[in-house]
């Protein structure tokens, strides 16, 4: 009997170590400064602020850009952005909890330009830029993305179109045939990210 309870408490000393053991290898200990370092968005590239060197190839498609045809196709999409309502459903107006939910509801639906009804650049998807939905964007639909404006600014003459100055235009399709890897003066899903990300191009 003796023997057997010398065992036990031997068992017992045993596995109490063991549990302190394994609590000393558990979660690391918190620093007692209890300051969050939060790190900042990071900017949406913007592709009108470089400058871009295009290959020979690239050159000679860039040479035959059709800045009337861009113009003409650009408006359309802006103007039809201009009328365009996001798909938000009615909501009843909320009341005690139900105000917070509704809150964030709202702040979830991405955000529009109060004059050209443009979304921010960051909340442009695929979807939003392919207007005509044949799965490329062209010059006029990337350039939605890099070149975000107010159609109702002032332009010089006092008019409203072309909602892309000359330059504008020009910068945009730099950076347009700079990411157009394949050459079929498109951009696919992939070309896109890679101008979204201002990925250099070797």
């Amino acid at each position: 009997m003796e023997i057997q309870l010398k065992l036990t408490r031997t068992s017992l000393l045993a596995a109490s170590t063991l549990t302190l053991a394994l609590a000393a290898c558990g979660e690391p200990e918190v620093a007692e400064n209890n300051d969050v370092v939060v790190a900042e968005p990071k900017a949406e590239y913007d592709p009108m602020a470089q400058d871009y060197t295009l290959s020979e190839a690239a050159a000679e498609r860039r040479a035959e850009f059709d800045a009337d045809a861009f113009n003409s196709e650009y408006d359309g999409y802006r103007t039809d952005i201009l009328e365009e309502k996001d798909d938000v459903k009615a909501v009843p107006e909320p009341a005690g909890q139900d105000m917070e939910n509704a809150s964030q509801a709202q702040s979830d639906t991405p955000k529009r330009d109060a004059n050209s009804n443009m979304k921010a650049r960051e909340d442009m998807t695929w979807s939003y830029l392919d207007r005509n939905g044949d799965g490329k964007l062209s010059v006029a639909e990337y350039a939605i993305w890099a070149v975000p404006l107010d159609p109702n600014a002032p332009k010089a003459n006092d008019e409203t179109k072309p909602y892309v100055s000359a330059e504008q235009a020009n910068k945009a399709a730099d950076s347009f045939f700079y990411y157009d890897v394949n050459g079929d003066t498109y951009l696919s899903q992939r070309e896109f990210t890679s101008a979204r990300r201002g990925e250099t191009i070797g």
